[in-house]
């Protein structure tokens, strides 16, 4: 049924948009903003930003989530209307009259609980969703996917920033808080709606998946897929290098360089607009050169934006944040689709999810513990009043050259070594 496989690519480019919008309320500057409602410090922010790279562990288990039988659209949507309203609970958290320490904890427990469940349906999600794309046109389809989103978040960020900077200034940060909860739970509501017309995944009658089953699969690819453990590396040193420093980029942003929430929204609608324009161009390359070649050169923005990024500095350099958050949303055009869909590549289609799953669990894991590397960076650059050999450096420069160097072995690595993995044959793949 063409029609019917149209309307549920279509459907899917949507449902993305609309996940995409309730992210960006959850993350950078707006969860930094939030977190200073709880009363949290910077080193402390940075570090409950990062929990979303220890929750891709989740992704683990997600095999079993396919049993004979049952549903694979009502599992995910159970679990994505979950999470969706454990975020929007993060905006009220701050006004709850309990001790700060409590506050706190439960913030944890409910953003962590939020992208545990996130990223348990994510592999069998992106996997059921993904089968209704023809194989040869994946990079173009997630470019077209990523520009609907970005343009609706661009528009979407300068709205919610300037709503948060209204009510703040004029004494009611209690009601911008609530009124973005509010639009979480909306959209929520329609997330919910949309996924619920989507075609259900015919292999949802067909496989069961033991948890035993699940482990030793996994522990397969791990020990004894080269192919995959190559792969793998390459999620580990990129979330290594952007765990790092980045959960430490949004108390940055809106503490030490000044920028207020509506001048972040613009920075984010400059950077979409430029992550717009290129991800056509990238799609249409990691079609016909591979996802690896598009990779390392999306790997390349990223370093000299990072390079660039630990340049920035209150006053007249603070502009260069802007040019790093530009060449970085390039950057993305081929990275944030191309870390997925190279597994398409490489890995035979029965083996996805749980080498998805497996990817994105251990470099998570990995990433959050750099994050406290990072954290602990913080604090004593900060214990020091940001003063070192007599000059004020700012501990987020220092993480954002280790974050380039990091980027920098990372281009080498899949030069040298991922562009000379064995493809498997994607045409025989429906």
């Amino acid at each position: 049924m063409p029609a019917r496989g149209r309307y549920c690519r279509n459907a899917f480019i949507v449902f993305s948009l609309l996940e995409y919008l309730i992210s960006l309320l959850v993350t950078g500057a707006f969860l930094a903003a939030i977190l200073k409602q709880v009363g949290v410090s910077d080193a402390v922010t940075g570090v409950v930003s990062s929990i979303i790279s220890l929750s891709c562990v989740s992704q683990l288990f997600s095999g079993m989530l396919i049993k004979p039988g049952r549903s694979v659209r009502r599992t995910v949507v159970t679990l994505i209307a979950v999470n969706q309203l454990m975020f929007s609970s993060l905006y009220l958290i701050p006004f709850i009259p309990i001790s700060q320490g409590v506050r706190t904890a439960l913030f944890v427990f409910m953003i962590l609980g939020a992208y545990f469940l996130e990223n348990l349906a994510h592999p069998v999600k992106y996997d059921w969703l993904m089968g209704f794309v023809d194989p040869g046109e994946r990079g173009r389809f997630t470019a077209r996917k990523e520009i609907i989103s970005l343009i609706g978040g661009m528009l979407f960020t300068l709205a919610m920033g300037r709503i948060v900077d209204h009510f703040n200034e004029i004494g009611r940060e209690r009601t911008g808080f609530i009124l973005c909860g509010v639009t979480i739970a909306v959209i929520a509501v329609l997330c919910s709606a949309l996924i619920r017309s989507v075609d259900d995944a015919p292999q949802s009658r067909e496989k069961s998946v033991s948890f035993g089953q699940q482990v030793r699969t996994i522990g397969s690819l791990i020990t004894s897929n080269h192919v995959f453990r190559k792969l793998l590396l390459v999620d580990i040193i990129w979330k290594s290098a952007i765990y790092i420093s980045t959960p430490y980029f949004g108390t940055y942003l809106i503490g030490e360089l000044g920028f207020s929430l509506t001048a972040v929204s613009l920075i984010g609608i400059v950077s979409g607009v430029s992550r717009a324009l290129i991800s056509p161009v990238y799609g249409r390359y990691a079609d016909r050169q591979g996802f690896a070649k598009a990779l390392a050169s999306g790997f390349m923005l990223a370093a000299a934006g990072f390079l660039i990024c630990s340049f920035a500095h209150p006053g007249s350099t603070r502009m260069l944040y802007v040019v790093y958050a530009v060449l970085n949303a390039i950057a993305y055009a081929s990275i944030n689709g191309g870390l997925v869909n190279i597994t398409y590549e490489y890995i035979d289609k029965e083996l996805f999810a749980y080498a998805l799953g497996a990817k994105s669990a251990v470099s998570g894991a990995v990433g959050f513990l750099v994050s406290l590397l990072g954290s602990a960076v913080v604090r004593s650059v900060q214990a020091r009043g940001s003063m070192i050999l007599g000059r004020t450096v700012y501990a987020q420069q220092i993480l954002s050259m280790v974050s380039f160097l990091l980027i920098a072995a990372l281009i080498l690595y899949v030069r040298t070594i991922v562009f000379k993995l064995p493809r498997v044959d994607t045409n025989q793949r429906t």
